[in-house]
């Protein structure tokens, strides 16, 4: 038939034919999808499939978790169930507390690996009535999800109530997987062959041979999850010390141990409960030099040793060079916090680190130090570039890895954002943030003030807060130009040894250097450079960015 016979006829054709046509698609994308019940407890007559620790009694109100001084608070879990073939995961349930305090809080939680870990769906001191929550994409297509709910309080007289709990999903025709891996898993790096780098990285191979002649040291580009690209100068990648990037390894430990404490029941005793974020030192340590009144953050930030105290607009940015001033005395309070539970998280620092971070992340060749009972949290990582890949990776997908949360996303956006911005707008934690780079985002928060002990009314920027994309470039550095630098906003993480480099100007220099591999591929400023600068170094151009859970 003549294709513009058969154009014409179809432009004739009745309106209701197409209304026809439409309706039978719907039905039949109604018919290869459909809603499903995948549990479902009001509790009126018991617990059902969830069981119980510490205090906990049931009604036609619901399950009833009271908390408790001195032992464990109230709480219920599910039995272990499947979401295999479901998408669009939602949790129902209707929710009150009593008496709760500031500081105290109903949590609900879900666990994807046997209750292994869990991470907080909702935590509230005063939510009540029914809500419906999306669950994260991590919990679809799983064998082993759990639910718990659990009070978090310090007496028998408060309490939280949850009843008519379900979890809904929506089962259909198996989603076509998304072309790769968004990391390795523990296995090791597969690189990326040249002839498929422009299709599954967007990046130019013969740009990128230009960038190895310009750069001359040894260097990785990881893009989408994939090792795109990597140059050794000497054809070998030994694992050598990469000094100061340490210290953003130590923060994410720090981090994981804070993630795997959350189950932990909150307490005033001393040295006893999980590790918090913004806790006081003095929880931990029985002495130190640095001022009393920190918290892990102000440790982590790097403001404890030098402020004359630490409320806004007051605080000061000492680096830590070799660790003495105060970041070294993480490793002390790892050491105790890990000892309430050896047996799942590790006899000391060194045992929780490999079981809890070098592990899970498939680290293949990398040491950190020589003692197991006390870590330099400011040197002697001796690692490979492709083990800081890992590390980065890490970082940019928001502290998921292998389908498992290593890492709470709250404490990467706060590691990778300025923690006091009266002392330092260009460091996290552990971890130094864009500052030099007119050509890459900075890294702002979303609103003002933030957390609970910064009291910045702004980013304290001359040039305003305002920025389309909240996707800022940080990084973790090293004496003798050790880098692994994060750009989310471009799903690419570029790692760097021994480029014997040491500013803030170094990581300009290598995105400088790759930047035209990148433009040859990309879908809005291919070639022009000083368009790309424009928008993405205001935060107003990301391509790539894939958001945390939670739209961080």
């Amino acid at each position: 038939m003549n294709p513009a016979l058969s154009l014409r006829r179809a432009r004739r054709a009745p309106a209701s034919r197409f209304a026809r046509i439409a309706l039978a698609a719907a039905t039949l994308a109604s018919a290869s999808a459909h809603a499903e019940v995948v549990l479902q407890q009001n509790f009126s007559t018991g617990l059902g499939s969830f069981t119980a620790s510490g205090s906990v009694s049931t009604s036609s109100a619901g399950a009833r978790m009271n908390a408790a001084f001195g032992s464990n608070d109230g709480a219920i879990r599910s039995a272990t169930f499947s979401t295999a073939g479901l998408t669009g995961l939602t949790l129902t349930f209707q929710r009150s507390s009593s008496g709760l305090d500031t500081g105290e809080a109903g949590i609900a939680e879900i666990s994807t690996n046997n209750g292994a870990t869990f991470t907080v769906l909702e935590s509230s001191r005063t939510a009540s009535g029914a809500t419906t929550l999306n669950l994260p994409a991590s919990a679809a297509g799983q064998v082993a999800v759990v639910l718990r709910f659990r009070v978090d309080a310090s007496s028998s007289l408060e309490n939280y109530t949850v009843a008519s709990v379900r979890v809904d999903g929506t089962r259909g025709e198996t989603p076509t997987p998304t072309p790769g891996a968004r990391d390795p898993g523990t296995g090791p790096w597969t690189l990326v062959p040249a002839a498929n780098v422009a299709t599954e990285c967007k990046l130019d191979p013969a740009l990128l041979q230009q960038a190895n002649r310009t750069l001359g040291h040894a260097w990785a580009v990881v893009r989408y999850g994939k090792l795109c690209h990597e140059y050794y100068p000497n054809g070998n990648d030994p694992a050598d010390q990469v000094y100061s990037t340490t210290k953003t390894m130590g923060a994410l430990t720090v981090g994981a141990l804070i993630h795997h404490t959350k189950s932990l029941p909150v307490t005033t005793t001393r040295k006893r409960g999980p590790l918090g974020e913004f806790q006081r030192i003095d929880h931990w340590l029985d002495s130190f030099t640095f001022d009393q009144a920190s918290t892990t953050a102000h440790v982590l930030a790097m403001v404890s040793a030098a402020s004359p105290n630490l409320n806004y607009p007051n605080r000061e940015f000492k680096y830590d060079t070799v660790g003495s001033e105060a970041i070294n005395r993480l490793s002390d309070v790892v050491n105790t916090v890990v000892a309430q539970d050896t047996t799942r998280l590790g006899s000391n620092i060194g045992a929780f680190w490999r079981r809890h971070l070098a592990q899970p992340l498939g680290f293949e060749n990398s040491t950190w130090g020589t003692s197991e009972t006390s870590k330099s949290f400011a040197t002697s990582w001796t690692t490979t570039v492709r083990d800081m890949a890992r590390l980065g990776l890490l970082m940019n997908n928001g502290g998921m890895w292998n389908g498992q949360r290593l890492i709470d996303q709250d404490f990467l956006y706060n590691l990778s954002h300025p923690s006091f911005e009266d002392a330092n707008t260009g460091y996290g934690y552990l971890t130094w943030l864009n500052e030099d780079d007119s050509c890459a985002p900075k890294p702002i928060h979303r609103s003002y003030p933030h957390g609970p002990v910064s009291n910045a009314p702004s980013c304290l920027r001359s040039e305003g807060c305002s920025q389309t994309h909240d996707a800022g470039v940080f990084y973790a550095a090293g004496l003798g130009g050790q880098y692994v630098i994060v750009h989310r906003a471009l799903d690419l993480v570029i790692v760097v040894k021994d480029s014997g480099g040491q500013s803030g100007t170094e990581p300009r220099r290598f995105w400088e250097a790759l930047r035209p591999a990148v433009l040859a591929h990309d879908p809005t400023y291919r070639g022009n450079n000083a368009g790309f600068c424009a928008a993405y170094g205001r935060g107003n151009y990301a391509p790539d960015l894939k958001l945390w859970e939670g739209g961080r």
